[in-house]
């Protein structure tokens, strides 16, 4: 995971500078979440570029392919749901982003394997009501189909009473004890009184890092710092967050 405390001491050493205060907890936690998604977007879009790369053979290949890299970061957000006794509907996890596959358990077969039968993914309305018109192209058990809606996915026929949904999770957050919160506040502190002064200090029980592999720490403190530098109209911020980025 990317450690919160050291993305929010980064950005504290550069832009409280003059030691003014920008930089403080609530406004740390309005953009965390908005920045690990852009991060995380990124992250596909770079695949496509690194897909583009191997087609024309510049990829170095091995371990050091860009798009294994990617593949890898990806695989971060993996998860797979197995549903049973569905008479045909599946709810979508909450932390749902983006479907891999459906996959669907018709039984047993020699030897207690189970036969797996992959489902065809369809989000378009009308066109699965072509589909359940047809007699050419009515859903089987060996052809089934599957209509995803805004929280529930539909399965054809509704006779299918198990499946498996495999489908990259939207980056959250995770605390200590590897808890996932949708809506966390990611930098959580402690006000102390030392002689007089109020200091701010960090509380490791109740922060969360952000859900991203370690080596994205420097791209979450860039993405925070151009975020951040915009809501306090500071240039500096904005433009080094910037060129930093650009030198990668």
């Amino acid at each position: 995971m990317v450690s919160v405390l050291q993305v929010y001491t980064a950005l504290k050493d550069l832009a409280n500078k003059e030691q003014k205060g920008f930089i403080t907890p609530q406004v740390f936690n309005s953009f965390a979440a908005l920045a690990q998604m852009n991060i995380y977007n990124e992250i596909f879009s770079e695949l496509v570029d690194a897909k583009r790369i191997s087609r024309q053979n510049f990829d170095p290949g091995r371990d050091k392919s860009v798009r294994k890299q990617k593949e890898e970061d990806l695989s971060f957000f993996y998860r797979r749901e197995i549903y049973s006794g569905l008479s045909g509907l599946m709810f979508k996890p909450l932390d749902l982003s983006k479907i891999i596959s459906i996959v669907t358990d018709s039984g047993f077969l020699a030897g207690s394997v189970i036969k797996r039968t992959n489902v065809e993914v369809i989000y378009d309305a009308e066109k699965i009501e072509y589909i359940l018109g047809s007699n050419l192209s009515t859903p089987t058990d060996d052809f089934p189909v599957a209509l995803v809606g805004p929280t529930q996915i539909e399965l054809f026929p509704t006779s299918l009473s198990s499946a498996t949904l495999a489908y990259y999770a939207k980056p959250t957050s995770f605390n200590n004890d590897g808890d996932i919160d949708p809506n966390p506040p990611y930098y959580s502190f402690n006000v102390v009184n030392y002689t007089g002064e109020d200091v701010e200090t960090f509380n490791s029980p109740t922060s969360r890092d952000f859900m991203l592999p370690p080596h994205y720490l420097t791209e979450v403190v860039m993405e925070m710092a151009k975020l951040i530098g915009v809501r306090l109209r500071d240039q500096n911020v904005s433009v080094f967050a910037l060129q930093e980025e650009k030198s990668e």
